[in-house]
């Protein structure tokens, strides 16, 4: 396994909630991303979202198709996500779907971490193996 870092930058965030009622709200999100580092690229990510009337407590899915670079190599992949947090921490799993990947990229399989910073600026850590 190889593993490459790097951040990302958000240039879309796009909230629509579809229901809301007494214990939260449901909703969709569309987000595009710019990542710099170890992959070099961009991507877009359709959330699903539950956001608990506690503040620090929320749920997401997602499915992300990512254009880049990685290495000297290019292609596409998709991501999936699925994260749970409240006040007592959190958890969050990132893969690459298998078979997903495209051109110089096919044979890709990893995972990647996402860390939030106070800031609000973002970095990953990317582990990978190319077949």
């Amino acid at each position: 396994m190889t593993t490459v870092t790097g951040t990302f930058d958000i240039t879309r965030w796009d909230e629509d909630t579809y229901e809301e009622a007494e214990g939260g709200k449901l909703g969709r999100v569309v987000v595009g991303k710019t990542f710099h580092g170890g992959v070099e690229g961009t991507s877009t990510a359709n959330l699903l979202t539950a956001v608990s009337p506690v503040p620090t407590s929320a749920a997401y899915v997602a499915i992300e198709r990512v254009t880049a670079t990685l290495g000297d190599r290019s292609g596409t992949f998709v991501l999936r996500h699925t994260a749970i947090g409240s006040a007592e921490g959190g958890e969050m799993d990132i893969a690459v779907v298998p078979d997903t990947a495209t051109g110089q990229l096919t044979g890709l399989r990893g995972q990647l971490a996402i860390t939030r910073h106070d800031d609000g600026s973002h970095t990953y850590s990317f582990e990978y193996s190319l077949t």
